[in-house]
Order: C-alpha cells, then sequence, then structure tokens
C-alpha cells in the first residue's frame, strides 16, 4: 500500500511531501493554490515560490519564507493539500501537530495512503 506523508511547517510556511511519487499535475496545482491562500499579500515583484525535488530523501518541498499563516491561512493551505491529494486518490489517514520548544514553530503532518 503506498504511503504519502506531508509535513506543514509554520511560520513561514514550509511544506515537505515525501513518500510515492506523485503526478506533476498534483504538484502545478498546489504551486499555483498554496501562495495565494497565506494570510500575507502576494509580490507581484518576486517569482511565485514553486516545489523543488530533493534528494536524501527524496521529496517535493516548497518554502514560502516572505509569508505568514494566521489560523484561518493555516486551515485553507491544509484544505488544499487534502483536497489536491484526494483528487489523485490518496486517502487521509490520519494527523498530528507538534510544536518545537526550541522556536515556537509548529508542525503538522498529514498521513495519506492508497488503497
Amino acid at each position: 500500500m503506498p504511503n504519502l506523508i506531508v509535513n506543514v511547517t509554520f511560520n513561514p510556511p514550509v511544506i515537505k511531501m515525501m513518500g510515492t511519487t506523485l503526478r506533476e499535475e498534483t504538484v502545478t496545482k498546489l504551486e499555483q493554490l498554496l501562495p495565494g491562500v497565506t494570510t500575507t499579500s502576494l509580490s507581484s515583484q518576486r517569482e511565485p515560490p514553486k516545489f523543488q525535488l530533493m534528494n536524501s530523501p527524496s521529496h517535493w518541498h516548497m518554502d514560502l519564507g516572505q509569508h505568514y499563516c494566521d489560523q484561518l491561512g493555516r486551515s485553507l493551505i491544509f484544505l488544499c493539500l487534502i483536497e489536491a491529494l484526494e483528487s489523485e486518490d490518496w486517502v487521509l489517514k490520519g494527523t498530528n501537530t507538534v510544536t518545537h520548544p526550541d522556536n515556537g514553530k509548529d508542525t503538522t503532518k498529514f498521513f495519506f495512503f492508497r488503497a
């Protein structure tokens, strides 16, 4: 059974998707949606953030370093991720959130699987 783990760390938002490969359309869709749902406005003078395929271990990584998310922005990022992955037949199995005591950031993990 294929698995996918999505880590979202705030603030600034950093998204990592690890596990089975994703369709290019899904990654492109998320690149378009995610910067627009943050609490801060988009800068037209900067290149919009893109997912990068990282090695060791292999995963998709996007840093929205110029943005901030309040609770509504976080919920919208979560909703975009879940909807995009469900359209690719991923099923959400569970979630977990931890706060890092050293820097005050929090990370939410989403666990997905395909039957």
